[in-house]
């Protein structure tokens, strides 16, 4: 049986330990040690990342019961034995969801988010929550429970976010994987800056129960991995039932490439040298594999996604409120947002965008339908753009630009694509910016084109040919 320094649980993926996991080569108790060992030396010592706002108290306990069952009966499912961290918006039993706001500190739910359920049925070993943006909104992740998540390939430039500490966390070898949110890029920006893979699935495949909203009607939760594989094995299991099984073999990338029409949205790229290398680089090998890539197409006519009006500002206020009444019914939470601002315990970058969000109390207004209107009719425009070009796919930078501080990068507006139209999308690394950022690729499909998605993904995955992983010293 092997101990905690004989795992490298940095560079490690959930593909390569779970066969190990299920012989009994290592144990589930002495992976989780190597976790915890990262965590002390690389988020509690020192000048830390920032990424964990509290460790779990029962990770032993039930990574012990996890060997001993195993021993026992075999594995219990797909995550038996990995550890995986939870942002800090989604319930686990027992410990406060504070959505990185000092004054939900107390703030313990009544159980588990649905997620949290089916990664515990899986196996999984919840080892800490991760700090994230306060209420996630934005995609620099700075919070007043946490301060600034700091990136681990350059600890000068921030992590992304809004699910920042996830990202940085599983970068660095705190957890195998990841689970964050994404309402308009929070799963897919901070996946791109840390080098890793992270899904955002098609809206309302996965149950968001007991996860802090920001906006329902494009709130989604996902994973950040460290391979494509990974990223599928973790949504079977998050979605479960609702979508069937065979996500993740679909993410084997044999052939994955061969035949598939991938449209460029060359209008998203921005003016970034290192990230317009990258891109080409990738679709070059695309075209090499077999795959018909037209360049360029058009995005959508009128204006960007997520430009004007943003479904955040009108909807964030009336369901946080609704979240406070009711999920939390042993108290410990406030009661209401008001009661939130009027305590002062956030963070003060946010006191402008708290009164205005507060202001609003209530979805049935004219704007919000409009809001929503004009989502439909970008979805009906990305349909007819899929159809007209016979695509599996469109493909753009996760972030057209480089972070170079701790403050919010101008990422441009391509991950509202996903957002505004409910549809899904993966971004992988496909190579690094002078400073040693990692730069990510995202491929976007219609509705439930998951399998599709994971399928490419891993194809070009595995012609880049290599895992960035940071030099944590």
């Amino acid at each position: 049986m092997s101990d905690a320094s004989a795992i490298d649980a940095r560079s490690a993926t959930i593909d390569d330990l779970a066969p190990r996991l299920a012989a009994g080569e290592i144990s589930a108790e002495a992976l989780l040690d190597a976790c915890l060992d990262a965590i002390a030396a690389h988020d509690r010592a020192g000048a830390g990342l920032g990424a964990i706002t509290r460790l779990n108290p029962g990770a032993h306990a039930a990574a012990r019961a996890l060997d001993e069952e195993r021993a026992r009966t075999g594995p219990r499912g797909a995550l038996h034995g990995v550890p995986v961290v939870l942002k800090d918006n989604i319930d686990l039993a027992g410990l406060p969801t504070t959505s990185g706001c000092r004054a939900m500190a107390t703030a313990v739910p009544a159980g588990d988010a649905g997620v949290t359920r089916r990664l515990i049925a899986a196996g999984a070993v919840i080892v800490a929550k991760t700090n994230l943006s306060e209420f996630s909104f934005e995609i620099r992740s700075r919070s007043s429970i946490g301060g600034d998540v700091l990136n681990p390939f350059d600890r000068q430039v921030t992590a992304g976010g809004s699910s920042g500490g996830a990202a940085a966390a599983v970068a660095a070898g705190f957890a195998l994987a990841g689970i964050g949110t994404d309402t308009g890029g929070s799963i897919r920006v901070p996946a791109a800056f840390n080098g890793l893979v992270g899904l955002r699935p098609t809206h309302g495949l996965v149950d968001l129960s007991g996860v802090a909203p920001l906006a329902p009607a494009t709130d989604t939760v996902g994973p950040l991995a460290r391979c494509v594989a990974d990223a599928g094995r973790l949504i079977d299991v998050m979605a479960g039932a609702t979508h069937g099984p065979g996500l993740a073999a679909a993410g084997d990338g044999e052939g994955g490439l061969r035949g598939a029409r991938i449209g460029v949205l060359r209008a998203a790229f921005g003016g970034e040298d290192a990230i317009v290398t990258a891109m080409e680089r990738a679709l070059a090998m695309m075209s090499d594999a077999g795959a018909e890539v037209i360049d360029p197409v058009r995005p959508p006519e009128g204006p960007a996604p997520g430009a004007g009006d943003h479904v955040v500002d009108f909807a964030f206020g009336p369901a946080f409120d609704a979240y406070l009444a009711t999920n939390f019914p042993g108290g410990g939470a406030p009661a209401s947002l008001a009661e939130i601002v009027a305590s002062g315990a956030y963070l003060p970058d946010y006191r402008e965008v708290l009164a205005r969000r507060l202001a609003v109390k209530t979805l049935e207004t004219d704007t919000y339908r409009a809001i929503l209107a004009a989502h439909d009719r970008l979805r009906s425009a990305l349909e007819d753009l899929f159809v007209r070009h016979g695509l599996d796919a469109i493909v753009y930078p996760t972030s057209a630009t480089i972070p170079t501080s701790l403050e919010n990068p101008a990422g441009g507006w391509a991950p509202e694509l996903a957002a505004c139209s409910g549809w899904p999308a993966i971004t992988l690394p496909v190579g690094q910016a002078p400073g040693g950022v990692p730069i990510g690729l995202e491929l976007m499909g219609r509705a439930h084109a998951e399998a599709t998605l994971l399928r490419l993904a891993a194809a070009l995955e595995a012609l880049i040919g290599r895992r960035f992983i940071p030099e944590l010293g």
